[in-house]
């Protein structure tokens, strides 16, 4: 039985600087991959596949373009990854399942580092800490959350805020399903109350809550703050990109807003 599990982790300072390459990374490839794509839609009328990609990315771009050889800083394993998912992204719009690509934005945090095992040692779990492949040890910040003798299929770390976690998903053995001799409950799910169950009992919903509502407001000010920032930086310097964050004040903001919404989600996701 394969199980998905994901838990905060503490990194070094140098580990961190490895996520942060490869995250980047795997973003700028990942978009490379869909604005190529586009291109040659509007030239060709077609679209290349995530392995055609691939090949041309390290056979003619990178070889004939020196000044992206950063890319090859990081596994190669990794951007291959970040070029498949673009590869799905198309495949589930033609399947009409999803809507056409979007590139990543930094500020989004919506990229996931992959880290492929390279031998039998990676992806090693202890009780307190996991072996991620080329970042080494990482201390986990919850102890005995994952059983040490699970088998681990793939991994990767992910940053929101100034947090990092990893997702891991294990193989474990199968465990058995005790059928229940109590009766059905049937919940209602509504907006007035979260939830209300055939029993009588209710769950109040926790936006209406006095914590959300001032977490809530604190991040429409935040936002406001990072709005005049962005602002005031674009009429000092025309040359700066909208949406281009380059400014320290700026980038400080942009922390506290992505702190706040992270908070959100964990009230909210504890609640649950």
């Amino acid at each position: 039985m394969k199980r998905a599990y994901k838990m905060e982790i503490n990194p070094t300072d140098e580990q961190k600087s490895k996520i942060h390459r490869t995250i980047g990374v795997s973003r700028f490839v990942y978009n490379f991959y869909i604005a190529r794509n586009k291109e040659i839609y509007e030239r060709k009328g077609k679209f290349i596949s995530g392995m055609d990609f691939s090949k041309w990315l390290n056979n003619e771009y990178i070889p004939n373009n020196q000044e992206v050889k950063w890319i090859k800083e990081v596994s190669s394993k990794a951007t291959k990854q970040a070029i498949m998912n673009g590869d799905k992204a198309f495949r589930d719009f033609f399947k009409k399942a999803k809507g056409f690509p979007k590139f990543k934005k930094k500020k989004n945090q919506d990229v996931k580092a992959y880290f492929p095992k390279n031998n039998k040692t990676d992806w090693t779990l202890e009780r307190h800490r996991v072996k991620i492949p080329t970042l080494g040890w990482v201390r986990l910040k919850e102890f005995g959350y994952i059983p040490i003798n699970s088998v681990v299929k793939s991994g990767t770390v992910s940053q929101k805020a100034d947090r990092y976690y990893v997702s891991i998903l294990v193989e474990e053995d199968d465990k058995k399903v005790y059928k229940s001799t109590n009766e059905g409950l049937g919940i209602d799910l509504g907006v007035k109350e979260f939830a209300v169950c055939s029993d009588g009992s209710k769950f109040k919903n926790i936006n209406k809550t006095s914590t959300v509502k001032k977490i809530e407001k604190k991040l429409k000010r935040e936002q406001r703050k990072l709005s005049r920032k962005y602002e005031s930086l674009k009429i000092r310097n025309k040359n700066i990109k909208e949406g281009r964050a380059t400014g320290q004040n700026i980038q400080k903001q942009i922390v506290k807003v992505q702190k706040l919404h992270q908070r959100l989600t964990n009230i909210r996701t504890d609640y649950i």
